[in-house]
């Protein structure tokens, strides 16, 4: 639920638009907003753990979120659905962090891979079914049923974990709250989250609201860093961090995270802006990877159970990823779906096999009172890894499709020896409609050439994977 809120609203957007009376721009508020409290919330978990336990956190959570997603398919206005989706981050935010620390909790070291990666299967599912099952509700029934698909699934989840899930980890003597600290991280934290989400649009340095959001997003996290250093009770234990394979993995977690929703953003543009895909048929067509993740997730954590090396399962899988990106770099505006489907497959294979042993080897190191909190820092670096990649993957399409169109277009001009051949090989005379069809014909030629760069960027970010974990100790 957590993670296929984060995807399946992105079809809905211009769904929604008329029934909340909001334009283009502000509709992404609706997003936007889920990500920052997730964001803002998800370093919290050690602390609302020791507070509360980790089976009232997660059943609070669950209810939360059912009771928010609720309400954000009631909202008849653009301030009643922002209210609600930031209150569904918030409560949902704690969800995969609190889930990992219990596992970790529940199983003994030798069984946890096959346990983690049942627990990666579902969050790996999200960015793959929430386009799909988008494109099916929104079409089919109403943009509302984005947010009503949630009650089924978490009314069983909250009976299963109300049976099974044991009281632990609530400290008799939790730490106080450093309010202080809190606000220098949401200042810089939330910050930070809308100049990525917004960047692009707003066309980054040339917007003084950006650059205002950069300094407050520096400011905060550097005050939050030198506070959280220097009071003996801190928001979030950023001491872990002196475990360099929790950094390390955190670091690779975000480069994971820029990977798959970089992927997420590319490939629904191009299926359906430019290879005339509808949404259902563009999920589908998608759809593959996912399955290739949940194969190789299932592998990954029996192989791990069988005392497998994390770091070539996790170089494997690197190899994996960059092979299937690589493969895509051929794509062009007539390519056969086959062509689209397979690389996916392998890079989903790819994807699966990075991020459970990279995982294992993060936490390899940490205690079970240390796994809730350095789960929340691991959980935070992938979310930030995510809006980061999105941010890159966004500017790069438009900043290179701007680039194309300039340099390819130079070439389309009245005084061209090549553009009478063209236009009546193309049964076209020079005039308005040949100037249009050039114009339709030109952008699609453009876009294509800053998706193919994109892709470019997703290679090399699969490949600086590699650096990290060759730095990383190889204990599991």
């Amino acid at each position: 639920m957590n993670v296929l809120d984060i995807t399946i609203v992105n079809v809905a957007l211009p769904h929604m638009e008329g029934s909340l009376h909001a334009n283009s721009n502000q509709i992404t508020w609706a997003l936007t907003t889920y990500m920052l409290a997730m964001v803002i919330v998800t370093p919290l978990t050690g602390l609302l753990v020791e507070r509360f336990g980790q089976r009232q956190l997660i059943l609070w959570s669950v209810a939360g979120f059912l009771v928010c997603s609720v309400m954000s398919g009631q909202s008849h206005s653009l301030t009643e659905i922002v209210f609600w989706r930031f209150m569904q981050g918030a409560l949902g935010a704690s969800l995969v962090p609190v889930g990992q620390a219990i596992l970790v909790e529940a199983y003994p070291r030798e069984k946890r891979g096959v346990a983690m990666a049942t627990l990666g299967m579902g969050t790996m599912l999200g960015p793959i079914v929430g386009p799909v099952l988008g494109g099916y509700l929104t079409q089919d029934l109403s943009w509302r049923w984005c947010f009503y698909v949630n009650i089924p699934i978490g009314l069983i989840a909250f009976t299963m974990l109300l049976l099974y899930i044991p009281s632990f980890g609530k400290s008799e003597h939790p730490r106080p709250i450093d309010w202080l600290g809190f606000m220098w991280m949401a200042i810089g934290l939330g910050a930070l989250q809308m100049m990525l989400s917004l960047g692009d649009q707003d066309g980054w340095l040339s917007s003084r609201f950006i650059i205002i959001l950069m300094l407050l997003a520096g400011m905060g996290i550097l005050l939050f860093v030198l506070r959280s250093l220097n009071v003996s009770h801190p928001l979030v234990n950023l001491r872990l961090l002196k475990d360099r394979s929790l950094t390390l993995g955190s670091a690779g977690i975000g480069l994971f995270g820029l990977a798959l929703y970089g992927t997420m953003v590319i490939l629904p543009i191009y299926l359906q802006d430019y290879m005339g895909y509808e949404a259902q048929t563009a999920g589908l067509v998608m759809a593959p990877q996912g399955i290739g993740s949940w194969v190789s997730m299932w592998m990954a954590g029996r192989l791990l159970n069988r005392g497998a090396n994390p770091r070539w399962m996790i170089l494997a899988g690197v190899g994996l990823g960059a092979t299937g990106t690589w493969l895509s770099l051929s794509y062009n505006l007539q390519v056969n779906p086959f062509w689209i489907i397979w690389p996916g497959v392998i890079r989903g294979l790819g994807l699966g096999l990075v991020s459970i042993p990279l995982f294992t080897l993060a936490f390899a190191t940490l205690s079970k009172e240390q796994t809730p909190e350095g789960s929340g820092i691991f959980n935070l670096m992938r979310n930030l890894g995510g809006s980061v990649g999105i941010a890159i993957i966004s500017t790069i399409m438009t900043e290179e499709a701007q680039e194309a169109w300039n340099q390819m277009g130079g070439h389309i001009n009245p005084f061209s020896a090549a553009l009478p051949r063209y236009l009546r090989d193309a049964g076209l005379h020079q005039g308005t409609l040949a100037w249009q069809v050039l114009g339709q014909t030109l952008a699609q030629h453009a876009a294509m050439r800053g998706i193919l760069d994109a892709f470019t960027f997703l290679f090399w970010s699969f490949i600086a994977v590699i650096l990290i974990v060759l730095l990383m100790k190889n204990k599991a």
